[in-house]
């Protein structure tokens, strides 16, 4: 028992509190004593034992004691030493730095006096300074702010208004900064308003002397910005009447902050010479007014959005789009281009209609887009084939192409179109004019697909080499009167462009691509049976009089049965093209017969009254038509009754032209022919030099002479008047 209550004794955490309050609940007291005596004697028994057993080590250890008592005694006179050196010290080094860091700390005690001694005779001095500057009849506020800024620095840095004699002084300066504070603020605020620039510059000096110049700023702009925001702008009847009051205070606002920022970048300090603007520049303020009109425009931005979100009122707004936008374009040019804003800041107040105009766009695109859609239908274009098929109720489906009267109804809702944004040509105006043409564009598109593109008109045949009509002629089918139809269509909307949009759009609507690709429809329908038609004239010219009639003869027939389809006028421009061509072919090759005798010019001189009858019956009218080629026409009839001998060279080329003129003339001397000459065929000639001549290009003239010239130089001119003409006019 007693060795376990010494080991528990022994352990660290043994708690002498809690063995105590447990011994002492108990009757065990008396024994726990008994225990603590028994292991004491115990302990004192083990004790001895020990010493025992180290007797001799302790001998030992005794023996060395003397030694250590004379180590102890040399320690003993070098501690000794070191006082009397450290007393020493003390009395030469540490007692006079005493006697120097007292006076130190005296020194700058009697410095801080006279520091307080200089600010308190600085702060009466300028305190007397400002009394004089208040009571001044005609108060400087400006220089009292300077005046009033050191004070405040002086009463900031020293607590002087902790100096009893002073305190008055310091509650009368408080007083005045705040008299001079309200009255600027007044004078800033009132001079704004007013466009006072008097009290503008007296008021932004008081501010830049007080070093409150932004702040104050600030300030000034964010009562003018609650104005902005407190003027109402509700979701109701009297929506564009308050539009107009909100975007007037805007832009009055703005105006205002304009004349103050002009004012502040024109001003600087007259004793620092640092300008007012630098000021702005370190709080990141480039400028007033593009900071305001930030401000301004998103609160703006805020509260159109809060009544577009309002439904019943929103399809209202995007109908009155225009409206809308113009006001807003109106307050921007108030303020005038690039004199108050830059164009990325006037961007900034279109933005808060941008959803507002694209839903007006998408809109007014489907109205352009719709009647397109409407006239020709997928349902439509699909049923009228372009690939040459036959298809049932062909006639039924052609009934159901646009009319004249849908034709001018759609370009008229173009117009309108034009007209409802023309109000608004910048924000606008420009997108409906691109999304007018596209419509225009793609009706023509649409138009072009469902032209019958088998269509092959064929009235002549070759036999043996000749040309011959056929008998009896082919009649028009039924894709030719679509086609017909479709090139009328194509005709009839492009003069009723012409006609309804008024001038001032012609220039945007009407331009070169819209016209070329509704002409591009037509031409799609004509080019093939005026192409074919040219070529086999081309092909007749040089061919015989038989050949010649049977072309003569197709192209009436053309004219009768397939041209008749067409409305009135409307080949006009395509059948005064082929008549010019007509007479400059046969013209061309009838210079290139050889030779021309009297049996050959009257040959010509019934080809050419056959010619005359195709004309005529293509065109009644065609003389003043193409009165060039018509002209030129006469005369050669004139030139053939008349043998070259007699002929009036000079006055011929008046009228004739003069490489028609000289072909003719040197195919009637004895020399080779033109095409004989280059080694070509008469067709061949005839297509690729002769017809090019008429455009009168220098360089194919310049050829052509030279071409003449090689053939008149083999005869001698001194025999005949004719060689002499040519190389009179080719030299």
């Amino acid at each position: 028992m007693a060795r376990g209550l010494l080991d528990a004794f022994r352990k660290p955490d043994f708690n002498v509190a809690a063995f105590v309050r447990d011994a002492g609940q108990g009757d065990d007291t008396s024994r726990l004593s008994q225990q603590l005596q028994d292991a004491a004697v115990t302990l004192e028994e083990d004790l001895r034992r020990e010493i025992a057993a180290c007797h001799e080590e302790l001998l030992l250890c005794a023996s060395s004691i003397n030694d250590l008592d004379g180590q102890l005694g040399e320690a003993h006179d070098i501690v000794g030493a070191l006082k009397t050196s450290v007393a020493r010290v003390r009395g030469e080094i540490l007692e006079p730095f005493q006697d120097i860091k007292w006076k130190v700390e005296l020194l700058e005690r009697m410095q801080a006096v006279n520091v307080l001694i200089r600010r308190v005779v600085r702060f009466l001095w300028d305190a007397r300074k400002l009394r004089s500057q208040m009571d001044a009849p005609g108060k400087d506020f400006s220089k009292a702010a300077h005046t009033l800024h050191e004070l405040e620095l002086l009463l900031q840095e020293s607590g002087l208004d902790k100096v009893d004699i002073l305190r008055a002084e310091v509650l009368w300066i408080r007083d005045v900064s705040a008299k001079v504070r309200r009255q600027s603020e007044e004078d800033l605020r009132t001079g704004t308003r007013q466009g006072n620039h008097i009290a503008l510059s007296v008021a932004l000096q008081v501010f830049f002397n007080l070093q409150c110049l932004w702040p104050m700023l600030k300030k000034l702009l964010t009562e003018l910005l609650e104005e902005v925001r407190q003027a109402p702008l509700p979701a109701s009847s009297g929506f564009h009447q308050a539009l107009e009051v909100n975007l007037q205070v805007l832009v009055a606002q703005t105006q205002r902050v304009h004349a103050l920022d002009e004012i502040v970048q024109a001003k600087a300090d007259p004793v620092t010479h640092k300008s007012f603007q630098s000021v702005l520049e370190a709080s990141n303020v480039s400028s007033l007014t593009s900071h305001f009109w930030a401000e301004a425009a998103g609160v703006f931005k805020a509260k159109f959005a809060k009544v577009c979100q309002d439904r019943a009122f929103r399809a209202k707004a995007v109908s009155d789009c225009p409206k809308v936008l113009q006001s807003l374009v109106s307050a921007v040019e108030k303020l005038g281009r690039g004199k108050v804003m830059k164009a990325q800041e006037r961007e900034t107040l279109f933005q808060s209609a941008a959803e507002l105009r694209n839903e007006y766009l998408g809109e007014a695109i489907k109205r352009i887009t719709e009647p397109v859609e409407i006239m020709l239908p997928d349902k439509l274009l699909s049923s009228l084939s372009a690939s040459g098929e036959r298809i049932t109720g062909e006639a039924a489906a052609t009934d159901e192409l646009p009319t004249m009267h849908d034709l001018r109804r759609y370009v008229q809702l173009l117009v309108t179109e034009l007209e409802r944004v023309e109000s608004c040509p910048e924000l606008l105006l420009k997108e409906i004019v691109r999304s007018v043409r596209s419509s225009v564009l793609f009706f023509a598109t649409r138009l072009e697909q469902v032209v019958d593109s088998s269509t092959d008109i064929q009235c002549l045949r070759t036999e043996d080499g000749r040309l011959q009509l056929i008998s009896p002629p082919p009649m028009p089918a039924a894709g030719h009167a679509r086609n017909a139809r479709l090139f009328g269509i194509a005709h009839h909307t492009l003069n009723a462009l012409r006609e309804l949009v008024p001038q001032r759009f012609h220039h945007a609507v009407l331009t070169e691509q819209v016209q070329s690709t509704l002409k591009q429809t037509q031409a799609a329908v004509v080019t093939p049976i005026f192409g074919s038609l040219q070529k086999s004239f081309t092909k007749a010219a040089v061919g015989s009089s038989a050949e010649k009639n049977a072309v003569c003869q197709a192209a009436n027939h053309l004219s009768r049965y397939y041209f008749s389809l067409f409305g009135a006028g409307q080949l006009q421009s395509y059948i005064k093209d082929f008549c010019g061509f007509a007479v400059r072919c046969f013209l061309s090759a009838a210079a290139l017969v050889k030779p021309c005798g009297a049996p050959e010019r009257s040959v010509l001189v019934k080809d050419l009254e056959v010619l005359e009858a195709m004309l005529a019956t293509l065109d009644a009218d065609y003389q003043s038509r193409i009165r060039y080629e018509a002209s030129v026409l006469n005369e050669f009839k004139k030139l053939l009754a008349i043998p070259a001998d007699g002929l009036d060279l000079e006055e011929l080329t008046n009228v004739i032209p003069m490489h028609l003129l000289l072909t003719y003339l040197v195919h009637q001397i004895e020399a080779p022919s033109l095409p004989d000459s280059l080694r070509l065929s008469r067709a061949a000639y005839l297509e690729a030099e002769a017809l090019p001549l008429w455009e009168e290009k220098a360089q194919a003239l310049d050829t052509f002479k030279v071409n003449v010239v090689n053939l008149s130089d083999q005869c001698d001119p001194s025999k005949s008047p004719l060689i002499a003409f040519i190389l009179a006019k080719t030299r």
